[in-house]
């Protein structure tokens, strides 16, 4: 139905759904990329079926490297495809900083109730995470001791956090595991200018006095396709 609608055809029956919706002013067009956001195995398979690639939200890319891109490659060389074109944008919660433990403790704040989510919390334990999880569920009742059970072995699996060279590193981390378009997010309590400064330039230094001297460098809130 989506593509039918940016490619200016009628969209009002679906398998499922149906639309009287229509774009006005918009010159219709064939080449948009959907992408569909996924988590759990059932989800990333559809992706690899209709979508033209997946965005993902708190996977660590022990995950990424184990459980997506698998699950897409078998998808796409059973329907006579390959992985050309087809996008993995993975969100990549970032921080350059100098103080690490006031980054690892925001994080902590915003996975808390992610650990709560039985999507999320499957995923973590398929991502190798298990214990956390267990950890999480012992410490019911004791929302302190809840974000402790949080491992530092499990942020650093998720997170890019540290100096500009570290933060390159775990972006490249991602890339390597099959996350071709690593995208940023800010991590609450930190500088996100600085970690943008870092992912553009691996040698920023967290603090210093330090200004942009091109868009190129002032701008990529995340990291774009080739292109």
């Amino acid at each position: 139905m989506v593509r039918a609608l940016l490619s200016g055809r009628a969209a009002t029956e679906g398998t499922r759904w149906r639309s009287q919706f229509g774009f006005v002013g918009f010159a219709s067009r064939q080449d948009i990329p959907i992408d569909l956001a996924a988590l759990s195995r059932g989800m990333i398979r559809l992706a690899a079926e209709v979508a033209d690639g997946i965005v993902l939200w708190a996977c660590p890319s022990s995950y990424i490297r184990d459980v997506v891109l698998p699950e897409i490659a078998a998808v796409r060389w059973a329907t006579g495809r390959d992985m050309t074109g087809f996008d993995v944008d993975a969100a990549a919660p970032a921080a350059a900083t100098d103080d690490v433990p006031a980054a690892v403790s925001g994080i902590r704040e915003e996975l808390h109730r992610y650990f709560g989510l039985p999507f999320y919390r499957a995923m973590f334990s398929a991502a190798g995470h298990h214990a956390d999880v267990a950890a999480y569920d012992a410490a019911s009742g004791d929302r302190d001791a809840q974000m402790a059970a949080i491992s530092e072995r499990f942020v650093f699996d998720l997170c890019a956090i540290g100096d500009g060279p570290t933060v390159a590193q775990v972006l490249d981390r991602y890339r390597q595991a099959g996350a071709a378009n690593p995208m940023i997010t800010h991590i609450r309590g930190t500088d996100f200018e600085s970690t943008l400064h870092a992912a553009a330039e691996p040698t920023f230094v967290p603090g210093a006095s330090s200004r942009p001297t091109s868009t190129a460098v002032a701008c990529p809130a995340l990291w774009r396709r080739p292109g």
